[in-house]
């Protein structure tokens, strides 16, 4: 039997959680809610422990208990244990222990989707498409991606075991590899995309984001000219305050004034650029979308509110919530990760959605977060009117390519990514592949013919579903003649869809066969070749009186 919590003990317990919260108020109606609070949760845990059907584990009950209570505010705030610590380091640092190769989910098997350059799993010759089978002789059969995630990771230095099945090979295959310090890289590609225009991508802000843009910079001055500047935070999730405020640094002057956080019972800290710039005056063009968040935010809603640059894309996502981690216990490295106060960008405009907690009777009614719904005008250095209705929006708005229903099942089902390895295990060098523009659509469809692919429309399920009834009820052979007929008509118009669609189909396998054959960075040099909201970005930049008009310097 389990030791039990005793009273005393989920009392304290409960007490040291609550006792963090006391707010101005109603210092009677607050202790009342507090004390019948403490009763009511050491009533029901005495209950379970006495009388539930089984024998109970305190601790991950109680593990509940703290996850629940931090799920009645904002998603960001999070009880972290060893798993989460080892999860926020690889986010602030880029770094980890490991083996350095990316791995998903394919046909419900653990696939390497592409291993990283240099790392330990390219040098031994992990491949796109490998099935990772065993880990040390356990079956990773059932497991998420997550969990293989964490085995795969671990001291430097140490050995691990891969049992790998790889298309085109009768046996599987059984490489030991010693894990390394994994160091991802910060900067995607980047290059010239036009005579003079410099283009780079930013992935993610940990502590080396700033050193690896510099790094890039000084090698594209080098090369030629740099006239202009695309910054591209497409899908960027943000990362650490500071490596933001140093990005902006680049492109403005010293001692401007970048962002600043305050919260209910937090001050006001400023943030200011504290070097010469890089870059002062070329014009800047930043890339954004719906997954640039957070220190994106930051990045392009300054350099907005500077008249610094001009901001290209989609609107984006309004994560403006400052968070900080407080140690719980120094012993088992336990930590609560809360968020404290909001980022506030030069004009005065906060970047956080106020969807948070609308509705949540937990968070205050006059809290700061929850004031107004409504969005306020807001100026920028030159006085241009701006909204702060949570996100940056772009003063160019343009939306990002979509993707076909039909392709969107070619990528679910895998069918890309599996005809793009065993393509490239057909011919291994590039310089033997036949011309892809007369054939790769002819060899596309032979393969998704020998894979017996079947497209499903939206209401497929549900013609099964009714298929199954009428066969239950015995209805008459005539209504399963028209069902029949329904859907043979159906699969008729995504025959013409896919034909209708081979353009965007043939464009998407050539990109994933760039990828398999050399790496993601050359995909992404290609595909800026036909990127909508890249080529309006360099359109920009290259037309002064539209750049100067938009910023309005005239």
């Amino acid at each position: 039997m389990k030791p039990s919590y005793s009273k005393l003990s989920v009392f304290l317990l409960i007490f040291i959680l609550a006792s963090g919260s006391l707010r101005a108020g109603d210092q009677d109606d607050y202790y009342t809610g507090l004390k019948k609070g403490w009763q009511y949760m050491q009533m029901v845990y005495e209950r379970l422990n006495q009388q539930y059907v089984d024998d109970l584990d305190p601790y991950p009950l109680i593990r509940a208990g703290i996850n629940g209570m931090l799920g009645e505010l904002d998603p960001y705030t999070v009880f972290l244990e060893e798993d989460g610590q080892r999860r926020l380091r690889i986010m602030t640092t880029g770094k980890y222990g490991g083996l350095g190769m990316e791995i998903g989910l394919r046909n419900k098997k653990i696939t390497v989707i592409a291993p990283i350059n240099n790392s330990p799993a390219k040098k031994i010759g992990i491949q796109a498409g490998d099935i990772i089978d065993k880990i040390d002789g356990k079956q990773t059969t059932g497991k998420s991606v997550d969990q293989v995630s964490k085995e795969l990771r671990g001291e430097i230095g140490t050995d691990v075991t891969l049992t790998i099945l790889r298309p085109g090979l009768n046996e599987p295959l059984d490489l030991t590899i010693t894990r390394a310090e994994i160091v991802l890289e910060d900067v995607g590609y980047s290059g010239f995309i036009a005579p003079g225009t410099a283009y780079l991508n930013l992935n993610s802000f940990t502590d080396k984001a700033v050193g690896e843009v510099v790094k890039v910079i000084h090698k594209l001055q080098k090369e030629q000219e740099i006239k202009a500047f695309i910054l591209d935070l497409r899908g960027n999730p943000g990362g650490l305050l500071d490596a933001a405020v140093n990005i902006v640094n680049l492109f403005v002057p010293k001692d401007q004034l970048v962002v600043y956080t305050k919260g209910f019972r937090e001050k006001e800290y400023k943030f200011f650029t504290k070097q010469n710039p890089l870059l002062p005056d070329i014009p800047l063009a930043v890339l954004v979308d719906g997954g640039s968040a957070s220190a994106s935010e930051i990045v392009a809603g300054a350099l907005q509110d500077l008249d610094r640059a001009v901001i290209v894309g989609e609107d984006t996502f309004g994560k403006g919530l400052v968070q900080k981690v407080f140690t719980l216990d120094k012993h088992r490295n336990v930590k609560l990760k809360m968020t404290t106060a909001k980022y506030y960008i030069p004009s005065g405009r906060c970047i956080q959605k106020k969807d948070y907690g609308r509705n949540n009777e937990v968070i205050v009614r006059d809290s700061s977060a929850l004031k107004d719904d409504g969005a306020h005008n807001f100026y920028t250095q030159h006085k241009r009117k701006v909204l702060d209705k949570g996100g940056i929006y772009p003063d160019i708005p343009v939306s990002g390519d979509t993707l076909s229903y039909v392709l969107m099942q070619l990528i679910r089902k895998s069918m890309v990514f599996d005809f793009a390895v065993d393509y490239h295990n057909r011919y291994p060098q590039w310089k033997d592949n036949p011309v892809f523009a007369d054939s790769i659509m002819d060899k596309f469809k032979q393969f998704l013919s020998a894979a017996d692919f079947k497209y499903e429309c939206a209401c497929s399920r549900d013609i099964e579903r009714i298929r199954k009834y009428i066969q239950k009820e015995q209805y008459s052979e005539h209504i399963q003649n028209q069902l029949n007929e329904l859907e043979k008509s159906l699969d008729m118009e995504l025959n013409k869809e896919f034909e209708q669609d081979e353009k965007q189909i043939a464009e998407f396998l050539y990109l994933d066969l760039i990828e398999k054959y050399f790496n993601r960075k050359e995909r992404d040099r290609i595909s800026l070749q036909k990127d909508k909201q890249a080529l309006k970005a360099i359109d920009v930049v290259r037309n002064p009186e539209k750049y100067q008009h938009i910023l309005a310097l005239e």
